[in-house]
């Protein structure tokens, strides 16, 4: 295990984070996940230690860097953070910008040469932050850190500035660059979609509480409270169970149960039904997508799979 964190609690005028507890393997990415003030920056910044929690533990590796007495400085934690507008020197060169921070620049020609190489930004050594796109920087931001071999990096929102278009593949260069060098990476995002795409495991913070932590495929489909399902988008409740809306078959003839339509909103490529679906004698209020004009229909009937289908 590289990093736990054990009841760990802090406070400012109220209380931003509870009982935290949280374990993370080695070479794993973590994504904490959730709203505007959910106290998802103040728990990265406690594990950097640029915060310092009120009560709790927190360990990397096999040492203790808070507990009672105890308070490691954040420069003896190894650990890399890349902020969210990348912090790059603007009147240092790219090549400059990745030697800061490394501690043997003896062969410096040999490191610039090997950390350019591994971002695909050969070339560009000479070059300024302002000459480059906000993918190149962000490129840059995490090789600088990379070269002073943390044991974790922690990253607040990286994609935050990017142009979406470009996100998705900007999100796999990072991807690769990370799980490439071995690392152990916690990002912060507030995009459930971002957090499903990158990690092995996502932490949902709801008032500065972990909710759930756990595989993307079982946070979405095996969501521990409906306002943590509805984060994810659609969810349809049955009771307890939720069903996404691919779990959801719609049919014009004799089917699983009988549906009623309420209203219709066209959304592009396909219209927003709400319904009522009958089951068991009782009615439930379900959201679900038509691509084949079943929204002319008044009533039509519904299927539920307890398997995803993917």
């Amino acid at each position: 295990m590289i990093l736990e964190l054990k009841q760990l609690n802090k406070s400012f005028d109220k209380p931003v984070l509870k009982n935290i507890n949280l374990e993370i393997e080695k070479g794993e990415i973590i994504s904490i996940l959730g709203k505007s003030g959910s106290g998802k920056s103040t728990l990265l910044n406690v594990i950097a230690g640029f915060e310092t929690a009120n009560s709790g533990s927190l360990r990397i590796g096999d040492r203790i860097v808070f507990d009672k007495g105890v308070n490691t400085r954040p420069e003896d934690r190894n650990i890399g953070f890349v902020f969210q507008n990348y912090a790059l020197f603007p009147h240092l060169n790219v090549e400059k910008n990745l030697l800061f921070g490394v501690k043997n620049k003896k062969n410096k020609k040999t490191v610039v040469k090997e950390l350019l190489e591994m971002i695909d930004l050969q070339g560009y050594e000479k070059k300024y932050p302002h000459e480059l796109s906000g993918g190149e920087q962000q490129r840059v931001s995490l090789a600088r850190v990379l070269a002073t071999g943390p044991d974790i990096i922690l990253l607040d929102e990286p994609f935050s500035s990017v142009d979406t278009l470009l996100k998705a593949q900007i999100e796999k260069d990072l991807l690769t660059l990370i799980k490439k060098n071995g690392k152990t990476a916690i990002f912060v995002t507030h995009d459930p979609k971002e957090a499903m795409a990158i990690s092995d495991k996502i932490a949902f913070l709801e008032n500065g509480e972990i909710v759930q932590c756990d595989a993307p495929q079982n946070i979405y489909h095996q969501p521990k409270s409906k306002a943590l399902a509805s984060f994810f988008g659609v969810a349809n409740f049955v009771d307890e169970k939720c069903y996404r809306l691919s779990q959801i078959r719609l049919s014009k003839e004799e089917g699983e149960h009988k549906a009623k339509l309420n209203s219709a909103v066209f959304r592009g490529e396909y219209y927003e039904l709400s319904v009522d679906v009958e089951i068991n004698q009782k009615q439930y209020p379900f959201v679900v997508y038509d691509y084949d004009f079943f929204h002319k229909e008044q009533e039509f009937f519904v299927s539920l799979t307890e398997t995803p289908t993917i």
